[in-house]
């Protein structure tokens, strides 16, 4: 736990300059927790209060239509944060599903308890409000203007530079699933840019 700790503390301080008592008060609130490939860290219908940060491995957001077809939103890999915001937020059910696509070890806090240590430092407020800005606001308009704007070839491009080494750890039929196009297709991009780098 405490290597896992080391990086967390590495990537929050690379976000906003934290105090000492700050950084102790807000890594108090986190477990450590290990998952193993397949399992969920929170399905649909739930109602989440945790946010998490992934020391090792890959877990998927995605949501399940009423006909069962799944849609993969975002990956989420070391050093991110899965957590289904819009629910804790407003203290809702969860729309989407995150499962765990390789043996994963996480640390694991209660959103609200984080909240609480608002008004005594300032600097987890700046945190949390930077990290929902960069990750949840700017990527996903980001991906949704890629979807609408570029062909399946550049939106797999994206995917690449988004996620570097990804596609090599996860089942293809995921990635297809991201990129809104078919595991043939996926497959057809492939093997055309594999002939081109020749």
């Amino acid at each position: 736990m405490d290597a896992c700790l080391a990086n967390l503390k590495n990537v929050v301080t690379n976000v906003t300059p934290f105090t000492e008592e700050a950084w102790k008060d807000l890594s108090s609130l986190f477990s450590f927790q290990e998952m193993e490939r397949g399992s969920y860290y929170c399905r649909e219908g739930e109602y989440p209060d945790k946010m998490a940060f992934v020391c090792k491995g890959v877990l998927r957001a995605f949501y399940r239509t009423d006909k069962g077809v799944e849609y993969n939103k975002t990956f989420f890999v070391e050093n991110s944060f899965p957590v289904s915001l819009a629910a804790v937020l407003q203290r809702t059910k969860s729309y989407l599903n995150f499962q765990v696509l390789e043996d994963s070890e996480l640390l694991v806090a209660n959103y609200h308890k984080m909240e609480e240590l608002y008004e005594k430092h300032r600097c987890i407020e700046t945190l949390v409000r930077k990290m929902i800005e960069l990750e949840w606001v700017i990527k996903k308009e980001q991906r949704e203007l890629r979807l609408v704007l570029n062909d399946a070839e550049q939106r797999y491009l994206f995917f690449q530079e988004e996620y570097p080494g990804l596609e090599n750890r996860i089942p293809q039929y995921h990635i297809a699933s991201h990129l809104g196009i078919t595991p043939i297709q996926l497959s057809r991009i492939r093997a055309k840019l594999a002939k081109s780098a020749k």
